[in-house]
């Protein structure tokens, strides 16, 4: 985290940065320089919608640039809530809740009618609370682009449970179309599997009369450094 002073030298201001936390990993700095990098990226893009004049100057245009700011401005919402969780509640209902709301309204259809059921039961433990945002994202998207496409309407499930022992279950379910055949890994299954093996938990798919994707987290309490040790993640699909 960086922390700013800014004086005046010889009429010309000047900016003293310096780290107040030490030793961060350089692998979070690249994470946020690659986060600040993508949000100049959609600040000029939005920039230049809005003066986009010959597009906005036929109806259809003025309908499209509409539509691509309010997805760019859903997407900023969406790392906010990921990776900025300042000035988002604590409440993980609410958090998932928001989350799912502004995934689903990103990257589904306008004509399309979804609806986000959220239900969160025990106290989820602090540590694990920023990667159960984050499959539960993976999770979520997958379920608008596969199992809710093409389809006017249908629900989407999120299931959160912590127990008394600490162990942590995400569910998110859909009753889309589901996958077809043996389906391969993406990269958010991939991301979502990688995210469980850094916690020592596990995903899994299973297809029934809905789509379910259910992240599995032991507590906490009983890892060495919050990170698995084992051989890696686990990922397995069942009918």
């Amino acid at each position: 985290m960086i922390d700013a002073r800014a004086a005046v030298s010889n009429s010309e201001p000047w900016i003293e940065l310096r780290c107040a936390v030490r030793g961060e990993p350089a692998s979070e700095c690249d994470f946020r320089q690659l986060r600040h990098h993508t949000k100049n990226l959609l600040q000029q893009i939005l920039l230049r919608l809005e003066h986009a004049h010959e597009l906005k100057a036929t109806e259809r245009g003025s309908r499209l640039v509409a539509d691509l700011q309010r997805r760019i401005l859903l997407s900023a919402q969406i790392s906010e809530a990921l990776f900025g969780i300042t000035g988002f509640p604590a409440s993980m209902a609410e958090r998932l809740r928001v989350l799912g709301e502004t995934t689903i309204r990103m990257l589904a259809d306008a004509t399309q009618a979804i609806r986000l059921d959220v239900t969160v039961a025990g106290g989820c433990p602090e540590p694990l609370r920023p990667l159960v945002l984050r499959v539960a994202h993976e999770f979520i998207g997958n379920a608008v682009k596969h199992g809710m496409h093409a389809r006017l309407a249908g629900t989407i499930g999120v299931r959160l449970v912590t127990g008394i022992d600490g162990c942590t279950t995400l569910v998110v379910s859909d009753d889309g179309w589901g996958f077809q055949g043996s389906p391969n890994a993406g990269d958010g299954l991939t991301i979502a599997s990688d995210l469980a093996a850094s916690a020592g938990g596990t995903i899994r798919l299973v297809r029934t009369d809905a789509t379910v994707a259910e992240l599995a987290l032991p507590s906490p309490r009983v890892q060495r450094g919050f990170r698995d040790q084992g051989a890696g993640s686990e990922f397995e699909i069942t009918r």
